[in-house]
Parts: C-alpha cells; sequence; structure tokens
C-alpha cells in the first residue's frame, strides 16, 4: 500500500508575528575537502559528524592518498591513516576508504589491507579499524582493530578458495564495512560484513555474514543468523552451542546472508578515480540499538509462508534489532511477502493469492518475480538500508514495482531502475502500511533519464523525517512531495535532491551556480546525448543530527567559485576532480505577516486512508471466503443479496416471480494489522441452488464501524458454487441414465 503524504496548503491568518519556521530551502555550497591553502586533489565517500562540524573523506591530499579528516570550524585537514612515510612506523595506508564517523568527530572507522596494528592484524586481508582522533597515529592505542575474534582482539582469519591462494585473493577479500553507516553515535559499535570465509563464529564460516564488534567489551556478534523454523528465534548450532551463519547454495554458488552483485563479491582494491562501485555492507543505528542489511537467503532468516520457497539470491532489505538480546529476530523492511502479519498467520494461507491482491494479508507491497528475484536487483547502485537514529525508520532502494502502481510498464525487475522508499518499524503496522513512497518512475521508456534513471544513492536523516538522495532524473510524477526549487530542465550528471516527509517538500539541493545544471568540463557530443556516465555527479549524502547540514560528493566544478582541481577535458590518471561539499539549511527569523503556513504534523502520520478493501475467493464447498483490509480496528458485517425465484399462490395457479433475498450474512473483528476474514455460507434454503449449472451470483456488501468515525461500505460481486456437489449430482444423473438403459435394452430382449 503507497501511502501519499499530505499536501499542506496557506492559509490566511491574522497573526502579527509567527515563531522561526523550518525552511526547506538551502544556502550556498561549500567545499570542504580543503584547508585555507589547499585543495584536495579528489575526494570521495565523505560523512558528517553529527555536531556537524568535522567531514572524513577518502582521497588523496597533497599527493598523499588516504582518510582524512576536515575541521570545518577551524578550517583543518587531518590524516586518520594515509599512506605512510618511510619513517611512518604503520604500513601504508593507502587503500584506506569507506570512512564512518561518531558524533562528536572522535572517531572514524574505514577498511584498509594495511595491517595497522601488526601485533593482532596478522593477514593480507582487508580489515576494519577504528582510529582515535585524540591520539597520535604513532601511539599503541591510536587504531582499534574492529574485525575481530569474540572476546579477543586478534584479528578474524580467513580462508581463500585457492589452495595455495593466490596473492590477488589474500588481499581481496576479508571483511569491510559500509561507507557512513558502519559506525554508532558513540563510536564504540562497528558493523561490518565477512565477505570471505572466516573464523567469525569458529572456522569454516561462510562469507557475506554481519557483524556487530563492541570496541569497550571486545565482543563480536554475528548480526545475520539462521531462523530455527520450529521456534521462530535464532538457530544455534547444537555442537558448538554458537548461532548458525546464513548459506545455502544454488547451483555451484554458495550465497551468505547480504547481497552482492555477484559471487563472490567485488573484490576489494586500491580506491578508483570517481567510480561508482556499490559497497558491501550494513548499517548500526547511530543509537546501536539496529542493525539492516540487503539480505540473500531471505527464506532462512525471515518467516515465510508455507508454500513459499525463495531462491537464495532473492534479496530484500532486512533489520534487526539485537538491543533486544540473542533471541531477538530479524524482519522484514519490505518486500513480496508479509507472513509475519498476524492477520496472514490466522488466515492459514500458504502461498499469496495470484494475481496478487493488496487486500491479501499475505501480500507484501512490492510486486516481485519470486522465487528467483526480490524487491532488489541492482548491481550499479548502493543497496545498503539507511537508518535512523533510533533504527525504526529505513530508507532503502527497491527496483520491483509496487502493487499501487499496478505494474511494471512491461519491463522484467533486472532492467527496471531503483526508487527511494522509507519504511516505518514500529510494531502493529503491516508492511504494506509501514510503507512511503518518495520517487516513481514516469515513463515506459527505459532509456530516458528524466524519467527512469535509477536513484543510485541515499541517506536519512537522524530524525528519520528527511531523505536525500541522489539521481540524472528531472522528472517526478507523484503529487507529493511537493517542488522547492525545480529539477534541472534536461538530465546532466546526478544530482543531489532532498525529500522533508515532514514539510512534504522535495528541494533539489546540488545545482550549479545560480539553478543551472551541476556540470564540469567534457568532450564535445552528440546533440542528445548525455556526456556523463552513471555515477558522474553526487553521491555519498550524509546528515548532521538536526538535519540542517549535508555533507556530499561531486564531480561538479560549479558548485562553488574557485574549485581548482578539475582535470582538462580528455585527460587521464588517477585525479578526477571530485570534492567533498556542505551545505546549510537556511532558517528564517521571525517577521510581521499577514499569511503563514498552516502548521504540519511533527512527522509523517502512520494512519492508512480511512478506505476499506474487499477481494473474495470461492470454495468448492459452495461457500465464499472473503478477504478484507481495515483501517483500524472494528466491526465487519456482510450481507449477501441474490436474485430468487419465489412461487406464490396455489400449485396450478402459481406465479413465479424473482425478487431479491438475502442468502449469506457474516460477521466479524479486525485486528490491530487491520486485516480480516469472513467466511459466507448460503443459508440451508438457498444451498441447492449452487450446485446448478453457473451457481448463484449475488452482491456482496460490507459495512466496517467503529466509534468516533463514519461507517465504511463496499461492495463486490461474488458466485456461489457448490463444485462438489454438482461432480456428485452429475454422477448420480449419469447412473440414474445407464440403469435406465439398461433396463430398455432388457425389456426389448
Amino acid at each position: 500500500m503507497r501511502r501519499i503524504l499530505p499536501i499542506f496548503a496557506l492559509t490566511l491568518a491574522c497573526a502579527a508575528t509567527s515563531a522561526p519556521a523550518r525552511a526547506d530551502v538551502f544556502g550556498p555550497i561549500s567545499l570542504a575537502s580543503q584547508s585555507a591553502t589547499e585543495q584536495a586533489d579528489y575526494a570521495h565517500d565523505p560523512v558528517i559528524s553529527a555536531d556537524g562540524r568535522y567531514v572524513a573523506f577518502d582521497g588523496s591530499y597533497g599527493g598523499v592518498q588516504g582518510v582524512w579528516r576536515r575541521d570545518l570550524d577551524m578550517g583543518t585537514v587531518e590524516p586518520v591513516t594515509v599512506c605512510a612515510a618511510p619513517s611512518d612506523p604503520h604500513p601504508a595506508s593507502c587503500d584506506a576508504e569507506l570512512p564512518s564517523i561518531s558524533a562528536d568527530g572522535r572517531y572514524v572507522s574505514f577498511t584498509t589491507t594495511a595491517a595497522l596494528d601488526p601485533s593482532v592484524d596478522v593477514n593480507q586481508a582487508p580489515d576494519v579499524y577504528v582510529r582515535d582522533m585524540t591520539r597520535s597515529e604513532s601511539d599503541a592505542g591510536a587504531f582499534a582493530l574492529a574485525s575481530a575474534v569474540n572476546g579477543s582482539e586478534m584479528g578474524l582469519t580467513y580462508e581463500p578458495p585457492g589452495s595455495p591462494p593466490s596473492p590477488f585473493e589474500e588481499t581481496s577479500y576479508g571483511s569491510v564495512a559500509g561507507g557512513r553507516s558502519a559506525l554508532s553515535a558513540d563510536g564504540r559499535q562497528v558493523v561490518f560484513v565477512t565477505t570471505e570465509i572466516s573464523n567469525l563464529v569458529g572456522p569454516g564460516t561462510p562469507a557475506l555474514q554481519v557483524a556487530v564488534r563492541d570496541l569497550d567489551t571486545l565482543s563480536t556478534q554475528l548480526v545475520s543468523v539462521a531462523r530455527d523454523p520450529a521456534s521462530g528465534a535464532p538457530a544455534v548450532k547444537q555442537s558448538t552451542g554458537l548461532p548458525q551463519p546464513v548459506a545455502a547454495s544454488e547451483g555451484e554458488v554458495l550465497y551468505g546472508a547480504v547481497y552482492s552483485p555477484g559471487q563472490p563479491p567485488h573484490s576489494y582494491a586500491t580506491p578508483k578515480p570517481y567510480k561508482l562501485e556499490p559497497p558491501v555492507g550494513a548499517s548500526i543505528s547511530a543509537d546501536g540499538s539496529t542493525v539492516a542489511w540487503m539480505g540473500q537467503d531471505v527464506g532462512l532468516q525471515v518467516p515465510t509462508l508455507a508454500g513459499e520457497t525463495l531462491q537464495p539470491r532473492y534479496a530484500e532489505p532486512l533489520w534487526r534489532r539485537i538491543a533486544d538480546g540473542p533471541t531477538a529476530p530479524t524482519r522484514r523492511i519490505t518486500g513480496g511477502g508479509d507472513a509475519a502479519n498476524p492477520a496472514c498467520i490466522a488466515s492459514g494461507e500458504t502461498s499469496a493469492l495470484s494475481p496478487p491482491s493488496p487486500s491479501d494479508p499475505c501480500q507484501g507491497p512490492f510486486r516481485v518475480e519470486a522465487p528467483i528475484l526480490g524487491s532488489f536487483v541492482e548491481p550499479t547502485v548502493d543497496s545498503i538500508p539507511q537508518l535512523s537514529a533510533d533504527g525504526s525508520t529505513v530508507a532503502f532502494l527497491a527496483n520491483a514495482p509496487t502493487l499501487a502502481e499496478g505494474g511494471d510498464f512491461g519491463s522484467s525487475l533486472e532492467d527496471r531502475r531503483s526508487d527511494v522508499y522509507v519504511a516505518h518499524m514500529q510494531e502493529g503496522l503491516t508492511r504494506g502500511q509501514a510503507l512511503d513512497t518518495l520517487t516513481e518512475l514516469a515513463g515506459a521508456n527505459q532509456g530516458d533519464l528524466a524519467t527512469n534513471a535509477p536513484v543510485i544513492d541515499f541517506a536519512i536523516s537522524p530524525d528519520g523525517t528527511q531523505v536525500a538522495f541522489v539521481t540524472q532524473r528531472t522528472i517526478f510524477p507523484l503529487s507529493s512531495p511537493a517542488y522547492v526549487s525545480a529539477p534541472a530542465a534536461v538530465p546532466g550528471m546526478s544530482e543531489l535532491f532532498d525529500a522533508d516527509l515532514s514539510e512534504n517538500t522535495l528541494t533539489r539541493v546540488g545545482g550549479g551556480f545560480e539553478g543551472a545544471p551541476a556540470e564540469h568540463p567534457h568532450q564535445p557530443g552528440s546533440a542528445g546525448v548525455d556526456p556523463y556516465t552513471t555515477g558522474d555527479g553526487a553521491l555519498s549524502p550524509s546528515f548532521s543530527a538536526d538535519g540542517d547540514t549535508l555533507a556530499f560528493s561531486s564531480t561538479a566544478s560549479n558548485l562553488v567559485y574557485g574549485d581548482g582541481n578539475t582535470p582538462a577535458p580528455g585527460s587521464s590518471g588517477a585525479f578526477d576532480g571530485a570534492d567533498a561539499f556542505v551545505v546549510q539549511r537556511e532558517r528564517f527569523g521571525s517577521q510581521a505577516t499577514g499569511q503563514e503556513i498552516s502548521s504540519p504534523p511533527p512527522s509523517p502520520s502512520l494512519a492508512p486512508a480511512w478506505r476499506l478493501g474487499v477481494t473474495a475467493q470461492a470454495r468448492g464447498d459452495g461457500s465464499v471466503v472473503l478477504y478484507l483490509q481495515t483501517p483500524a480496528p472494528g466491526r465487519l458485517a456482510a450481507r449477501a443479496v441474490a436474485p430468487v425465484a419465489v412461487r406464490s399462490g396455489r400449485a396450478r395457479r402459481a406465479r413465479v416471480r424473482v425478487l431479491a433475498r438475502s442468502v449469506a450474512s457474516a460477521s466479524a473483528v479486525s485486528g490491530p494489522g487491520g486485516s480480516a476474514q469472513m467466511r459466507l455460507v448460503l443459508a440451508p434454503r438457498y444451498r441447492a441452488l449452487a450446485a446448478g449449472h453457473g451457481g448463484l451470483t449475488s452482491a456482496v456488501t460490507v459495512v466496517f464501524s467503529v466509534a468516533g468515525h463514519p461507517s465504511l461500505r463496499q461492495s463486490i460481486v461474488v458466485t456461489f458454487q457448490h463444485s462438489i456437489r454438482r461432480v456428485a449430482h452429475a454422477r448420480k444423473v449419469a447412473s440414474r441414465r445407464a440403469l435406465r438403459d439398461k433396463h430398455g435394452s432388457e425389456a426389448g430382449r
């Protein structure tokens, strides 16, 4: 179910003054990847601290590669970990990338193949580290290894598939962390993903598992735990008592718990010039309570219907609140099914209805291509779901169409471009009720960037009310959110947009000077052909805690005056001219006015639209089952009326009239999930009519009522058809006819 956010209207008032207003207007963009004297050669993957003071990024500064931190207040840039000088006690960190940062900017996490603590990091594989910026790089405790064994400071060990392993295998697969979302606000919890067989929960732990490291307690917790089908709780290996990791084979390919575009995942390598390479990773909420990831082997991690068998590569975003302890279940964020819906459980369905129906309590909000393809099949965008500070709100990408769209423009799921959505994980919501649609394709032409360019990167604000996203798309067909600033007239390089759910607005943030398209020098091209590639432009949006400051990267050279690191057209080399930028939301003070904007709610309403949905399914025993979707718990009453032949008068002079008669009725109460079922059974005097040819067609009216709201009424036409009785009757008639024919034959002899 797609929930469209309300459009707020202007109202006239005679107020003399008003309080300072929130505004979806952003000020001038400023350059973050520079000091007072020098600009970075290039900067990628920026992330801003919650207090808005620090921006960490990876790239090259003064010809030295690594991860850097900019102090926006002081204007200084200092290394987090970089290529080592000959006298540096640490090995080179030239391939360090994908930073995350704590709320106060003290801690920065990243991935590197460098053994920054050789006493515990004994492999050549990539590992995840956290740097304490209050300590000198030469201090023994400056770097903490996060991808480490539970209860120990020793790093994980990995088992490359080759025997003996090649140098490429040894340095390409290990543990990695996604940028911007791998670190809790206090900097003490780190989420990472293993990309190779490891000893995470004992030797031979399959690759692509999600884990969280607590740097204070030295605990490493497996998050992507297989589900015990019998109890529904996370499974435990009987031999060791340790959590059971997730893995399943499809042909010769072994799939783990985390989606990876290609098996095995992309190899870890030194960062290249600006290129969109989707990371493998997971997100942890700022409070450390919750973890989200794009899952595979979904059927091994969450409840599914008894008749629903999903292939290992079927992908959907998954969510687990680890703060609830080791028995906390993994939940679907969204997808093609909703087997955990109480109404679905009560229905006894073993598989969702076909074709999919929004009124089916077991149906999720997306039209997937099960059992092979889930809601996400997109190898060229950032697949990691992003969490609000408390983990209750999730932003994610999907390229499957929603049921509300009524189809997918005839394209296969693998060809359809990705859109951005928000899901709310509070208890009591079905997956359909929990979904907010922020973008939607505007046409059937897959090659039209204006209408069908994918959303390639995104972020959610800590309070869950804003989503920043990056796309080349310029046409957004939904009536909500409403534009604050118009998109570019024609597609160019990818630009940054901010969708404010509480204000119900969409703002173009990353345009060039005076609203011009973002661009950089490029070779002349054919008329009407976009000279930029997917990923050229804006990427890596990141919010401060109050949502008023956005950091992002871009290769555009016309966002700020004086941008001096843009390569000349046609030049080649390691530098690409990308920079880290920050932009502030503008706040407007109080002023006397005769007009004001009505106050919007502080957050999007979770209440579904006040409407009643009804679908029906005829059963062979002559009954009809109604599937109902209600906006709230309440009472339901159904009544079936059909035209029935009624005889009146004496036998010889009897008149036959066709009159409307109530032939069946039922009542029920819908539960907190808003779904219910009712079974209509014909009254005894009318049951024989269901066995006749064509059955008994009837109009069913359903009335939903709850105190304090107007009653809802919905009608549907059904057919009561007793196929079992009709078959038995046909057999009886055939038997009688055969017996009569037999007697006739004997009499004629």
